[in-house]
């Protein structure tokens, strides 16, 4: 337990008292719902559970599992998209428990995004960047880009070598528009960059209608999407922490500047508002302020700020939520809970960011992985 002890003189007598920081007692929030996550069973096997109100059922195990973490649901949350052991894309309707698996095959999947309207899902993979409709129809969209050079090194015979373009996961903007990173780190100043193929540290469009792809200017993270607002993350370098902006998917050249402090962390878009979400841990280790935040997702202004106690990190059992973790919101409009799987314990927690209540979920998983979706039903 984390305390700080402090000692009381009464005359010869030392008392000393403890100084805890007791969890608040909250009560936990309550699954409403469907929460459908990713992870391996307990015989540390892929696999994949819709998860409700003290209840688990399997949606896909053994032959059908996932190569994780390259699955994902739909946001209407009738379809799943992955890659199975095989490296096949597969599209698998949820409530008929029917496939559909395209002749294409994928190499390392990174990671299966779905666009905005549960029309088509984006691939990441060695090969870059494919999307594939509900019908099993794949499209090439973004390829990994390579440069050759002669290696001129010592001992070297004068080789013929490749250098391959590094890619972040394909996101989308909007229905018809992903971003991703492409990074390449030191390249040998022998490979030839006539067009741009290996500038490192760029940000990459791509358009799925047109088929077309274009580098930014600068590079941004898209962090978080709702009904056309974008959340990014200007990051030029991996080690410089840049601005958090949000623009219009139509136009992503116009941002605003979100005015975030050190410790604000954006968890999601509120659904029904777009209201950007940011909590904020106050006072040292042991206590539980947090500071919740809404913000105008047009303009960036703060619409509203309310400090309250909330049961995670200290002595409740719960690690407060690192900076990389993935926040799936509750489909309820106006809701400000939460669910996400602890990137560094693996565990199903949920939150409630109105009440200040959190519980973990436990289940027939070992490590809970990704939190692929909230469903209503």
């Amino acid at each position: 337990m984390s305390c700080r002890r402090t000692a009381v003189l009464l005359g010869a007598l030392a008392l000393v008292a403890a100084a805890c920081s007791s969890s608040p007692e909250i009560a936990p929030p309550v699954i409403s719902g469907s929460l459908v996550v990713a992870g391996k069973d307990k015989a540390g096997q892929p696999a994949v559970w819709r998860v409700t109100e003290g209840a688990s059922m399997p949606l896909l195990t053994g032959n059908a599992a996932p190569q994780l973490p390259a699955v994902a649901l739909s946001p209407d949350g009738r379809t799943l998209a992955y890659v199975n052991g095989a490296g096949r894309i597969v599209v698998h309707d949820v409530g008929a428990g029917t496939e559909i698996v395209p002749q294409a095959s994928v190499t390392r999947p990174l990671c299966a995004t779905w666009s905005p309207d549960s029309a088509r899902f984006a691939i990441t993979a060695d090969q870059g960047v494919s999307t594939t409709d509900r019908k099993g129809v794949v499209t090439g969209l973004i390829t990994r880009p390579s440069g050759f050079y002669h290696d001129t090194g010592a001992g070297s015979a004068g080789e013929s070598r490749e250098v391959v373009s590094g890619m972040t996961c394909a996101r989308w903007a909007d229905p018809d528009t992903v971003l991703l990173g492409r990074y390449n780190g030191d390249l040998p100043s022998t490979i030839p960059t006539g067009g741009g193929a290996l500038a490192p540290n760029t940000t990459v469009v791509g358009h799925v209608a047109a088929g077309t792809a274009q580098d930014l200017p600068q590079k941004e993270d898209l962090l978080h999407t709702c009904q056309g607002h974008v959340l990014l993350h200007r990051a030029p370098d991996p080690i410089v922490v840049g601005p958090t902006l949000l623009a219009d998917a139509s136009d992503l050249s116009r941002t605003t500047e979100v005015p975030l402090g050190a410790r604000d962390d954006a968890w999601f878009f509120q659904p029904g508002t777009c209201a950007l979400v940011v909590v904020a841990h106050q006072g040292d280790e042991d206590s539980y302020e947090y500071t919740v935040k809404l913000f105008d997702p047009v303009t960036g202004q703060q619409r509203s700020s309310r400090t309250l106690p909330i049961a995670l990190g200290g002595d409740s059992g719960i690690r407060e939520p690192v900076g990389s973790t993935a926040f799936v919101p509750s489909p309820a409009p106006g809701a400000l809970a939460a669910a996400y799987a602890d990137v560094n314990t693996h565990e199903l927690i949920a939150a409630d960011l109105t009440t200040g209540g959190a519980r973990r979920l436990d289940g027939p998983w070992s490590e809970a992985t990704q939190v692929l979706g909230w469903t209503a039903k």
